[in-house]
């Protein structure tokens, strides 16, 4: 399934025929209509070249509810540096804050506004009836937002906007059609505060979401039907060959370490479990969910993403037995989405985070992504790895509403590690279930497809590309119609065109002071890599999907960065216990060892514009890693 935040990043390869990735219900009100309610001063404008598909309804409702986040900027503290150049101190050897992180409630007492400062904005929404949600006699507020309800009319009034209703595909929703104000002198309680520089942005102003199935199914392939049995990677299988265990022989298993799935869909913990026996994982860490504003975490219903949850889940714990997982689940809303990080921020509990949902920076403005962001600060200034699936829609994103250069968001947070794909062949033509060959190697492995297998030399980058000349095996005439199915399938890699050195404020600096060496000003995307393609793929057990039944869970022939992120989080977790506490924002001592023996490097494929090469490239990025080598690495680094 691909991109948009009402989606995960992973690609199904069932028992059904092949189709390309169609009928992605994607935001085509950008020109008109700004989604992420900022109040920066200037805002680029982001949509697709037409607007024709866009259909203004009139008015909204003025009696409507909606609810809404708004976001606080980052105070100035007295005794301590700004934010970003505390972040970049803790993971600096030899700075005075190297891995002294701090806690959530350190955190808040130097980077959050004030109390009264908070004060004085509710003070000024209550006067339009504008009131802060509570879920069970408490406020949903965190120390860089509060969310805040109240109907239309009166956000129009308080925020100086005009919400109407618009259809796009035959899906209603409201939206603002102008960016939102707030004075900037507001007395309260004697004292003057500028309420609109306190606001970093505001998310909810439109119901637009646009949840839609893109599974790609297919037919042909040994074993894949098969509910009974799982076929593909086993973890045990991924953590031989990227240099996992080493580290399990020295009993590092994660232990002391708590990963956090960041999802928006609910799943059953029994599923996990199953999957974890089924391997011969022996789990040590608990397992655990938080619903996130009133979130149920219960699962119900077929079809409702809860594969993306429960392949986070088993993958991330299998990767690191010891660890303990804590699951946070949110709603599928537009503040739903930046609470889901907020939440994991504030509860400061983990040590690393993996999240595989996400969208086409093209849909996002520079406010939402910057609330994102903001939570990732949070999260980094406390100690944690933040990791998220770049995407599998290669280097268009936004395929197919806009078919330009695009990443995805929020993997190309400056705060966040991204996590790419790649193919790692079968060391077996014949064999689903056959080792991998050797990353970093120049042996020849194999990808099963019907009637054949494709002999492929070393770990590539990956893009269904190479799939290109075999369109008759996939019951296809021509390549040209072959092309359409599979285009542009692989790993989302490029540049941001939100995250550039145009950023709105200091955007730039956010990531320029640990990324170098991509050949450009803006973020590159991915960081570091793991296998993906569905052709060499993994197994879900998941009993409450929509391709399995309650007594038969498993669902194979998967793949996607969704199992890349997950994996690549119980690696962290592993390194975390081995060198003796959390790394922070890890992509620092990364690229600063870029081409050393923590990484494999991958210098073929492409993913349908930029080809994987020596060091970082827009596929791969620095490459896939040799975990024992790369613990070894970072330990004579920390300590340089």
């Amino acid at each position: 399934m691909r991109p948009r935040r009402e989606f995960d990043d992973e690609t199904f390869l069932g028992s059904h025929e092949l189709r390309g990735p169609y009928g992605r219900a994607l935001n085509d009100a950008g020109l008109r209509i700004r989604l992420g309610c900022q109040i920066w001063p200037t805002e680029r404008q982001r949509g697709p070249q037409s607007i024709s598909l866009i259909y203004e309804q009139g008015s909204a409702s003025t009696s409507a509810h909606i609810t809404l986040f708004i976001g606080f900027n980052f105070q100035s503290p007295s005794n301590m540096p700004s934010l970003n150049q505390f972040i970049q101190d803790t993971v600096t050897p030899g700075n005075r804050y190297f891995h002294h992180f701090l806690s959530e409630k350190q955190f808040a007492k130097e980077y959050a506004p004030s109390s009264s400062q908070v004060q004085a904005l509710l003070n000024y929404l209550a006067q339009y009836n504008i009131t802060p949600v509570t879920l069970n006699g408490q406020t949903v507020q965190y120390a860089l937002g509060i969310n805040v309800s109240g109907t239309v009319g009166n956000v129009e009034k308080a925020f100086g906007v005009s919400i109407n209703n618009y259809l796009s595909k035959g899906r209603s929703f409201i939206a603002n059609s102008n960016a939102p104000t707030l004075p900037t002198t507001y007395s309260y309680q004697g004292n003057s505060y500028n309420l609109a520089a306190l606001v970093s942005g505001i998310a909810g102003m439109t119901t637009y979401n646009g949840l839609t199935d893109n599974a790609v199914q297919l037919q042909g392939v040994s074993g894949l039907a098969d509910q009974n049995q799982a076929v593909g990677y086993s973890p045990q299988q991924i953590s031989h060959a990227y240099g996992v265990n080493p580290l399990y022989n020295q009993h590092v298993t994660g232990s002391g370490e708590t990963i956090a799935v960041a999802t928006l869909a609910p799943f059953k913990p029994s599923d996990a479990k199953y999957f974890w026996s089924y391997y011969g994982i022996k789990r040590k860490g608990t397992l655990s969910e938080v619903g996130v504003d009133g979130q149920s975490t219960t699962a119900s219903g077929y079809g409702i993403g809860g594969s993306e949850t429960s392949l986070d889940v088993e993958r991330s714990g299998a990767m690191a037995p010891g660890a303990n997982i804590i699951v946070y689940e949110a709603p599928n809303t537009n503040p739903g989405f930046i609470d889901l990080y907020d939440a994991v921020a504030t509860a400061d509990q983990a040590q690393v985070m993996t999240t595989s949902w996400g969208e086409a920076e093209f849909f996002e403005p520079f406010s939402y992504a910057y609330l994102l962001n903001q939570a990732f600060m949070q999260g980094a200034a406390e100690g944690m790895t933040m990791i998220a699936a770049s995407g599998d829609d290669g280097a268009y994103d936004g395929y197919p509403t806009d078919k330009n250069l695009a990443v995805d968001s929020p993997a190309s947070s400056p705060d966040i590690l991204a996590a790419g794909g790649t193919t790692l062949p079968l060391s077996s033509p014949t064999n689903p279930n056959a080792a991998p060959i050797q990353p970093g190697s120049n042996q020849t492995g194999y990808i099963p497809i019907p009637g054949t297998a494709i002999t492929m030399t070393g770990e590539h980058g990956w893009g269904w590309d190479y799939l290109l000349p075999y369109y008759q095996n996939f019951g296809l005439t021509t390549e040209t119609r072959w092309k359409k199915d599979i285009y542009p399938v692989g790993s989302t890699g490029g540049f941001s065109d939100l995250w550039t050195t145009t950023s709105p404020g200091t955007g730039s600096s956010l990531y320029s002071w640990w990324q170098s060496g991509t050949g450009n000003s803006s973020r590159g995307v991915p960081d570091l890599s793991l296998n993906a393609d569905p052709f060499t793929g993994y197994a879900i057990y998941d009993t409450n999907s929509a391709y399995t039944t309650p007594t038969a869970g498993w669902t194979n022939g998967w793949g996607g960065t969704s199992f890349a992120a997950p994996q690549i989080a119980g690696m962290v977790a592993l390194l975390d216990q081995d060198l003796g506490g959390p790394q922070g924002l890890l992509n620092k001592a990364l690229y600063a060892n870029e081409g050393s023996s923590a990484f494999n490097p991958v210098t073929q494929g492409d993913n349908w514009y930029y080809s994987a090469g020596a060091g970082w490239n827009a596929v791969t990025g620095l490459g896939t890693p040799n975990l024992a080598q790369m613990a070894s690495v970072l330990d004579a680094w920390n300590h340089s």
